[in-house]
């Protein structure tokens, strides 16, 4: 790993020392832009309470984007983020985190509304999974549905089609021929995938509001498994109101590898719903409520949450949420009871 971080580092350092370095043009939460090279990035530190577990503080994450705007056919990106790192621990003790490439790809763009995107992306499945950086989604625990059940980043070739005309849909295919660069490791994910090969359609109407469908195939690594997934997600406003929803299915197949979790249902399911009313500009009050159906366990989770969020600005949030687990959590990931509460910054 160290090997294949050291051209992404030395991309990165590169931006820094070169004229982007001497810039004056910067914006908090809108990084540095020098010419056709850019810098950016993001930090989230969380206290995480959990009702069963010593309470702790995490910087949850520090992600650096950097990137370029050199031709048509040269445009390249990369996120690059120490991931999951506990700075103190109630009772002692601490947990390194990890240094994940989360993106690392380049843009060839193929006409106005047509781009060829070659590397490691954020999937477009649903709608949460493309809202990647903590600042900008409006609770610090994302459900199980917005990223358990399927390929989250996917390591290949994607053509996105966007008509920009407010009437005909978005479009983006994708294929991962192999596995996913940049592995990340065992701790960070329970699931890595191959021969990924999926799409997604979303139809905006109006500013905020927009409707989309999404569909992956592929097998699972850890247990040899295929698996076939279909999702919808929706946004709704209503004046203060914003109401937002995610739904997936998928169907497993084939044998299970020796000694691997086996199957206990041939299908796997989530759905959550999310309420975020706007108090005043700057305070908003959240409800959301998800189930989710893991094939590996019988009982599924059924969790509840209820937060806050103060935005003194735009690249700047704070939040403090408190979620119940009312079915089974530990054997699919760990949304448990507990308070949790960040500060985000976008730079």
């Amino acid at each position: 790993m160290r090997h294949t971080l050291l051209p992404l580092v030395l991309f990165q350092l590169g931006l820094i020392f070169s004229p982007i370095s001497h810039a004056e043009d910067y914006e908090l939460g809108q990084g540095w832009h020098a010419g056709n090279y850019y810098l950016s990035g993001y930090a989230n530190i969380e206290v995480v309470d959990r009702f069963d577990a010593p309470t702790r503080l995490d910087l949850d994450d520090l992600s650096l984007f950097a990137g370029g705007h050199i031709s048509q056919w040269v445009n390249p990106f990369t996120e690059v983020e120490l991931s999951k790192q506990t700075l103190i621990q109630q009772g002692g003790g601490r947990v390194n985190g990890d240094v994940i490439v989360e993106r690392f790809y380049n843009d060839a763009m193929l006409s106005e509304h047509d781009t060829l995107r070659v590397g490691k992306i954020l999937t477009p499945l649903g709608d949460w999974n493309l809202v990647h950086a903590a600042p900008l989604i409006p609770i610090i625990t994302r459900p199980y549905t917005t990223a358990r059940g399927f390929d989250a980043y996917m390591s290949g070739v994607s053509w996105q089609h966007d008509p920009e005309d407010g009437v005909t849909p978005d479009l983006q295919l994708y294929w991962q021929p192999d596995n996913e660069w940049f592995k990340r490791p065992a701790s960070q994910t329970l699931r890595n995938f191959h021969n990924v090969l999926g799409g997604h359609i979303n139809m905006s109407l109006g500013l905020v509001n927009k409707i989309g469908a999404s569909s992956q195939h592929g097998q699972l690594i850890e247990t040899g498994e295929t698996f076939t997934l279909y999702g919808v997600n929706a946004n709704k406003s209503f004046d203060k109101l914003r109401l937002e929803s995610e739904a997936i299915t998928s169907h497993f197949s084939g044998a299970v590898l020796p000694g691997a979790t086996p199957r206990v249902h041939d299908h796997e399911s989530g759905i959550f719903g999310l309420a975020d009313y706007t108090i005043t500009p700057q305070w908003h009050g959240i409800l959301e409520w998800e189930r989710y159906q893991d094939h590996t366990v019988n009982m599924p989770s059924i969790n509840t949450l209820v937060a806050v969020a103060y935005r003194p600005s735009a690249p700047m949030v704070w939040k403090l949420e408190y979620i119940h687990q009312a079915g089974v959590s530990a054997s699919i990931a760990p949304i448990q009871t507990g308070l949790k509460a960040s500060f985000s910054q976008l730079f």
